[in-house]
């Protein structure tokens, strides 16, 4: 969570984003949904139930931030070390090991394949006669 406080903020504007860094601390501390939280915040800063929604509203702007940036750098870190699993495989000539590797390399990024079975039924007719045209085959050429 990083939040910038300027030299030239307003004192309000400095409480609020004080508020709001308070605000998530407390929320993944107390592991808190929307009415603890807003009841907290409520008795806390003397605010009324829309400004703390709106504080909870920010303050998950903030953890969701985080949140992204956490995975993120899971799925980066997970690529290097199937990275160089892939190495260590190609030098000790496994190719099992090494495929594998680039099939979970292939479903972390999105791009899995997975194999499915179609079956398609379908029946065709075909006419060739006086169905659609009463005439045919019985007409002379001159």
């Amino acid at each position: 969570m990083y939040i910038i406080i300027s030299a030239t903020m307003k004192s309000n504007k400095i409480k609020h984003t004080n508020h709001i860094e308070e605000s998530v601390n407390w929320i993944l501390d107390n592991k808190a949904n929307w009415t603890q939280y807003t009841n907290y915040a409520r008795e806390k800063y003397h605010i009324n139930n829309r400004q703390a929604n709106d504080l909870w509203k920010q303050a998950w702007v903030i953890i969701s931030e985080d949140f992204e940036d956490s995975v993120k750098q899971s799925v980066n870190n997970a690529l290097l070390e199937l990275e160089q699993l892939k190495e260590v495989a190609m030098a000790d000539n496994d190719k099992h090991i090494w495929l594998e590797a680039i099939k979970y390399q292939n479903k972390i990024r999105g791009g899995e394949i997975e194999r499915q079975e179609i079956k398609l039924q379908a029946n065709v007719e075909l006419s060739w006669g006086n169905e659609l045209n009463p005439d045919f085959g019985n007409t002379e050429i001159l």
